[in-house]
């Protein structure tokens, strides 16, 4: 505790200094600046058999990389990590030489034979690798003791010696190796490298932003969620603040050396994570390489099971996390297989080598445009935050968009302009000769969420008296909208029928891309004065529906799929609609409850204790991926039977819904679980309860009853006056 307190009291003295006495100036993020030859190179290692040197090799030359950086340590001398390291030198690659003690020969720093065995370790890789290994890295997450095992004190003892033989020999050393946006650190052992004469000739921090969830996010672990847009550190500002504090110590360069996101973290929140991780990749290092503040970013693990562009085909992860020690490869080089993000990190490489000089043209957490150009080309590289979309018309004016090259940021493979720009980056192209212009300023859709929905293309529209947002393409093939839309909106129109007709009606339609599907079509009625002034500020409620369904379907939450929301022209705030596709093949679980309450075993061949059981899994994963639905009725969760006798839920109604950026809380989980238990009897509840908790790891407390014994009974307080409502009307 006192070494963590006397850490903290010189970050803060030494961040004070830099505020105060040599910050340096901000970056013109607009101004024209040319990235740093081969500003991007990955983290690599090897394993025992040689092929799989040959392996990491050949996807080196697919990435087109020339820079590596590869972890050395105590056991690596002799071993196939100093047979790799030849290999790549005769390869000519440009090697980072990482210089790792074990974490117990850091611990032991204070002794004079660890000093020892630290030193001739050191001299020992300076003799043999000197002018051969293009720079040499020391200190290993030193702000992270549980792994490295430094303190501050001893990290500086490794510091000094290592400092003192690259010296001797004009090498290159880089560090500290400051892992995560941890600025006290970076500003106190760079004051004190700086005032004792040592300082490293870059200044390296394993820049990672995961905890944001993409790197265009303010991060709320600073000060909190509240003050995360008022501080307003993004991925791009804490790279310039680290570049200011390299400034300020006379370090001339800033290398981020190991940044990954963990498949295993973006399963918590997203579904296709594979995905999400190459969207991030490309993110990522283009706005890195667009900073200007960065010399160097090197990728986390090449190959990996949790965090790899490539999958190594196990399930195998070390001890000590990769970012403290890259040292082995498991599994074999038959089974790897390049993940999606591989591509997009290959086809930002060919960008960054092919158009050196950048510039930013827009960025926030809602849009980000960003100008590459080179000697034949200019490339804009369009992406919004996650969940977001921007229509191009907002974002560029004139024939920008008609006469644009479009490439995917997966494959490099031509495409379509997209109709509506989303989270996953797409590079659009001209000539140098062309005149490409934005709007002032370019943006995104406001109030309106996307997800990435395989097969599926949506757009803005504007039609007759309606505007709106649709399904335009399903799997290649015109769906019609938003010419069908009038007719889809018909209630009684052909092929329609109504199932509903109270407060809102609702009614199946034929799917005009498909005479054999049905869809379902959702009036609201224009809201009351009173309703109006209480939802002033919101959307519409057929926005709301759209975005509760989008953002469920974001998170893996199934719900039928979105195909339109429109709403009037002239009066946005009055009558819209809602379209999705139908639930076929289905119930709700009201019915299941229902027939459970009235004594029956199963329903639809499904017991009742299974029934109970898979409900309760759908429920938690719900509620672990942050969706508070505020209105789970039994009625409002369809299912069917799978043929593998599987259930598939589902849920409509999503206007009300909310999403929280964690794990919903205890009292959150209750809000919705009172309203799905409410037509259950005692035992049903007890049982989908008993199911919901096990699952959760909590047990179902005493105090949890209340919330349970209020809602019924504010439902029967509000069943009896509604009978009373129906004998005073019937009377009259």
């Amino acid at each position: 505790m006192l070494t963590q307190i006397r850490s903290c009291a010189s970050g803060a003295r030494a961040l004070a200094a830099f505020a105060f006495r040599g910050k340096a100036p901000a970056a013109d993020p607009a101004r024209a600046r040319e990235i740093a030859r081969d500003f991007l190179g990955i983290c690599v290692a090897s394993a025992e058999p040689p092929e799989t040197d040959d392996a990491v090799i050949g996807m080196l030359r697919e990435l087109g990389l020339k820079r590596v950086r590869l972890d050395f340590g105590y056991d690596s001398r002799g071993a196939y990590t100093e047979r790799f390291l030849r290999r790549l030198l005769a390869e000519r690659f440009s090697v980072l030489l990482h210089l790792v003690q074990p974490r117990a020969e850091a611990q032991a720093m204070r002794r004079p034979e660890a000093r020892e065995r630290w030193r001739r370790f050191l001299i020992y890789i300076f003799e043999n690798y000197s002018g051969q290994v293009e720079a040499f890295e020391a200190g290993s997450t030193v702000n992270r003791r549980r792994w490295s095992g430094y303190t501050l004190d001893t990290f500086h003892a490794a510091w000094a010696i290592a400092w003192e033989e690259a010296a001797r020999r004009n090498l290159k050393l880089a560090g500290p190796n400051v892992t995560d946006f941890e600025p006290f650190y970076n500003a106190a052992i760079l004051d004190r490298m700086r005032r004792e004469g040592r300082a490293p000739a870059a200044h390296t921090d394993n820049l990672f932003v995961e905890r944001a969830t993409e790197p265009e996010a303010y991060d709320h672990k600073i000060l909190g969620r509240r003050m995360a847009r008022w501080l307003g550190f993004d991925f791009t500002r804490k790279a310039g603040l680290l570049a200011d504090i390299s400034a300020w110590a006379d370090i001339p360069e800033t290398w981020s050396t190991h940044a990954s996101w963990s498949l295993r973290r973006i399963a918590r929140f997203l579904p296709d994570t594979e995905r999400k991780q190459s969207d991030y990749v490309a993110r990522y290092c283009l706005l890195g390489a667009a900073s200007g503040r960065l010399q160097r970013l090197y990728w986390g693990p090449l190959v990996g099971q949790r965090e790899g562009l490539v999958d190594d085909g196990t399930d195998e992860f070390p001890e000590t996390p990769h970012v403290t020690f890259y040292g082995r490869l498991p599994g074999s080089p038959a089974g790897y297989r390049a993940r999606p993000a591989f591509n997009a990190f290959r086809t930002v490489s060919r960008l960054l080598a092919e158009s050196p000089y950048c510039r930013t043209l827009a960025t926030s957490p809602a849009l980000t445009i960003l100008e590459f150009w080179g000697r034949n080309r200019i490339v804009h590289a369009v992406w919004t935050g996650n969940g977001m979309a921007a229509d191009p018309a907002d974002c560029y004016e004139g024939e920008a968009i008609a006469s644009a090259f479009c490439n995917s940021i997966m494959d490099e493979a031509p495409m379509p302009v997209p109709k509506l720009f989303t989270e996953t980056p797409v590079l659009l192209s001209w000539s140098t000769t062309a005149s490409v212009r934005l709007r002032e300023p370019p943006a995104a859709l406001q109030s309106l969420r996307m997800a990435a929905l395989p097969g599926a293309a949506f757009g803005v529209f504007e039609t007759g008296a309606w505007s709106g947002l649709g399904l335009c393409e399903v799997n290649g093939r015109e769906t019609g909208l938003p010419g069908a839309l009038p007719g889809l909106l018909d209630s009684a129109g052909p092929g329609s029928s109504i199932l509903r007709d109270s407060r809102n009606r609702v009614w199946k339609a034929t799917a005009p891309w498909a005479p054999g599907e049905q869809v379902v079509c959702k009036w609201f009625r224009p809201p009351s004065l009173a309703r109006r002034l209480l939802s002033r500020g919101k959307p519409v409620k057929a926005i709301r529906s759209w975005n509760g369904a989008m953002e469920l379907l974001r998170r893996g939450i199934a719900t039928p799929r979105p195909i339109a929301c429109a709403w009037s022209k002239a009066q946005p705030s009055g009558e819209c609609y809602y379209v999705c596709e139908s639930f076929e093949g289905g119930d709700s679980a009201r019915s299941a409850f229902n027939a459970f309450r009235g004594g029956a075993s199963s329903f639809m061949a499904v017991p009742a204790a299974e029934f109970y059981q898979q409900t309760a899994r759908f429920l938690v994963t719900m509620h672990e991926r942050g969706v508070l639905f505020r209105d789970l009725s039994a009625g409002n969760l369809l299912f069917r039977v799978s043929p593998e006798r599987a259930l598939e839920f589902a849920l409509i109604d999503t206007a009300r819904a909310r999403f929280l950026p964690d794990r919903l809380g205890c009292a959150d989980r209750l809000k919705d679980l009172i309203r799905i238990c409410h037509p259950l009897d005692r035992k049903g509840r007890a049982s989908l309860l008993g199911e919901y908790f096990a699952l959760f790891g909590r047990r179902f407390a005493p105090w949890m009853r209340i919330p349970f014994i209020w809602y019924d009974a504010k439902h029967a307080v509000k069943n009896r006056l509604k009978r009373f409502r129906q004998r005073v009307s019937s009377r009259r």
